[in-house]
């Protein structure tokens, strides 16, 4: 679970930091820094489990405008059961050279060091520490590329790859109906920032658990008319292709026959229940969300039961869920005690501050429309 995350030099993000608890809804105005935040754990998240570079990750054009400091600082805490991670990155920039490469980079866990690399005559030097806390090997790193990304599953490292582990389970996606295929060439074990990927996931996370789309089934049977299964059909050597069964109403003396269609035929609410649902059920307790307006495309009353099982799911530890969203039902049941208010004064750094009630006796939806909360 992500408990904590701080961001200097990136966008918006100077000083910045953020607590999350198994729920957290981020509220603000337009251009406040909440996507940030996402982007810059999706970042993360590929620096450390996808090998992605510096120069893809963290281009120059990521530095805080007004800013002259060439350096980007990042920390991520991350608990799982009884260990506490942080995890340290500095990115050092030079725009002129249009080049940024790693300065240092630190993880420990619960204040044991597991890994640290610093940039030292123009090399990355790192060291490895097994978990019992002994020295391991000195390597030499790429600085444009994470050194703890690197190191293989070992029998005295499991707490490293253990981090590794948790972290790949982070999904930040601001969904797209429209990006989703219904054909998956193969499996994916992440989801895509926009979900486009969706059925690759979904041929992932059924070939591990067999038993799945039979649970599905009933909770989506509850909130699509006429659904009546999901079934991933063979399309050439390795491909896949999603298609969504229907059983319409009919009458006792002449039932309706069931019939399907692809995924991407669909419509777009129907595929945005689908792949939320997945979610939740493919979810366990190491899954955190990072949903960015998840209730688009969805009706009105479509967005409490969804919402619901979302809350009993993170408050029952099943998984950790944050939140962006404007809509009146989300803010009015989760911004007090789940709330974080980000905003700038005068086009300045983002802040972050709780949302409290300041009891009058408006609901919070109503106290963001009439610009009063933290006014």
């Amino acid at each position: 679970m992500l408990k904590h995350l701080f961001v200097d030099n990136f966008r918006t993000l100077v000083n910045f930091n953020i607590e999350f608890g198994p729920l957290t809804l981020l509220l603000g105005p337009n251009g406040a820094g909440k996507t940030s935040v996402f982007d810059v754990i999706r970042r993360l998240r590929q620096f450390v489990c996808d090998e992605g570079s510096t120069n893809e990750l963290f281009p120059t054009s990521t530095l805080t405008r007004w800013q002259t400091r060439p350096v980007q600082t990042f920390e991520l805490t991350l608990c799982d059961q009884e260990q506490t991670y942080v995890y340290g990155l500095e990115i050092d920039q030079d725009p002129s050279q249009q080049r940024c490469r790693v300065q240092s980079e630190l993880l420990n866990c619960n204040g044991q060091r597991l890994f640290a690399s610093r940039l030292d005559a123009g090399q990355l030097h790192a060291q490895l520490y097994r978990d019992n806390a002994s020295q391991g090997p000195e390597l030499l790193t790429d600085w444009t590329r994470s050194g703890v990304a690197r190191i293989a599953p070992r029998n005295d490292n499991q707490l490293l790859t253990r981090f590794k582990k948790v972290l790949s389970s982070v999904h930040v996606c601001r969904f797209d109906p429209f990006a989703m295929t219904a054909r998956s060439e193969r499996e994916a074990s992440l989801l895509d920032a926009n979900a486009a990927n969706f059925v690759s996931w979904l041929r992932h996370v059924t070939s591990l658990d067999l038993e799945f789309a039979t649970r599905l089934r009933p909770i989506l049977e509850e909130v699509l008319s006429g659904y009546d299964g999901l079934s991933l059909l063979a399309d050439g050597e390795d491909a896949k292709i999603l298609k969504v069964r229907f059983r319409p109403a009919g009458s006792q003396e002449s039932p309706a026959s069931p019939y399907e269609c692809r995924f991407d035929e669909i419509s777009d609410g129907q595929r945005q229940l689908i792949v939320l649902y997945s979610l939740l059920e493919g979810a366990n307790a190491d899954t955190t969300f990072c949903l960015d307006e998840p209730e688009n495309f969805l009706a009105l009353r479509e967005v409490q039961p969804w919402m619901d099982a979302l809350i009993d799911r993170a408050q029952s530890g099943h998984c950790q869920a944050i939140l962006v969203s404007h809509h009146p039902q989300l803010v009015d049941t989760l911004a007090l005690g789940y709330g974080r208010w980000l905003d700038r004064t005068g086009g300045g750094p983002t802040r972050c501050q709780n949302v409290t009630n300041d009891d009058t006796g408006l609901p919070v939806s109503e106290l963001v429309a009439r610009g009063w909360l933290h006014a």
